[in-house]
């Protein structure tokens, strides 16, 4: 196991957990909502096909749900790392939450597009549960941290034939598995070359696996972008390039950079969580 990686794992879980004692002095954590939890969406074995629902007490046909996808290199992580408060947040004003696993990287298993097959699988089950659970089953959001941003952007910008998804909510996503000054970093060429199965960054696997090289005027959706600009990992001219194509395209989107920050965002996730909350009402209002 990578010491570095894991070192940016237990960072970003602290700064969770600080930013989750912050947001309840503001927003309180009072609210309720039904919970089901540990539904099985595919045919993985273990936990890596399962997903936490989460619905206000007052739910309906129209309630949207976001769809969050976690961070942790492909290799770590789980559903669990949403925070609780945040659930709590969004459900008092009327969206769903469904939070999710997928299949981790393991010792040269589970390399992609494993992870995007779950992440279709996900809106499949989604779909066809909506009238079991009660909500909207036919449009969602996605909320990626890390490399689940990267899922996010890669599944919304390909692989989202009926058009369900409407925004993509991107935390430091990779964008681009090919770029040089990406690959050039040791640590994240390490995990990208596990993921990938390959070590040539213009290898056709690495095209296929950007983000970037997928958006196109009909593919995209309103995406709003979170970035250090010191991330360490990531490199914050992957949010930058995106963000140069989106506005190109005339795709509603919105680039937020914090100077001095890292990978893990530990001194912002406040304001990263208060400003997609804004986001949310402005392009996928709760009904």
């Amino acid at each position: 196991m990578n010491q570095t990686f894991l070192s940016l794992a237990v960072a970003f879980l602290a700064s969770t957990q600080v930013w989750s004692k912050n947001f309840a002095q503001h927003f309180g954590q009072d609210s309720t909502y039904q919970q089901h939890l540990n539904l099985r969406y595919g045919p993985a074995e273990g936990n890596g096909n399962l997903l936490d629902l989460y619905l206000p007490l007052t739910h309906s046909a129209n309630t949207r749900l976001i769809i969050y996808v976690h961070g942790g290199s492909w290799k770590w992580g789980s559903k669990n790392d949403f925070p609780k408060i945040l659930i709590n947040n969004l459900t008092a004003k009327g969206y769903g939450v469904a939070a999710i696993n997928y299949r981790l990287l393991r010792e040269g298993k589970n390399r992609f597009p494993a992870q995007i097959e779950d992440l279709k699988n996900v809106i499949a089950f989604l779909t066809a549960q909506a009238s079991t659970y009660g909500y909207n089953g036919n449009e969602f959001a996605l909320l990626g941290v890390s490399a689940g941003a990267h899922l996010s952007l890669l599944y919304t910008y390909k692989h989202d034939a009926k058009k369900q998804i409407k925004t993509v909510i991107d935390i430091v996503g990779p964008t681009d598995l090919t770029d040089k000054v990406f690959r050039d970093n040791p640590t994240a060429s390490g995990i990208i070359n596990q993921f990938l199965g390959d070590v040539s960054p213009q290898a056709p696997i690495a095209l296929e696996a950007s983000p970037i090289y997928h958006l196109k005027k009909e593919t995209g959706v309103p995406t709003i972008i979170f970035h250090g600009e010191s991330d360490e990992l990531v490199h914050v001219s992957q949010s930058k390039e995106l963000y140069k194509k989106l506005q190109a395209l005339g795709i509603r989107s919105q680039l937020e950079l914090y100077p001095g920050e890292t990978h893990e965002m530990r001194k912002s996730l406040f304001s990263i969580y208060t400003k997609l909350g804004v986001w949310l009402q402005q392009v996928y209002p709760a009904k």
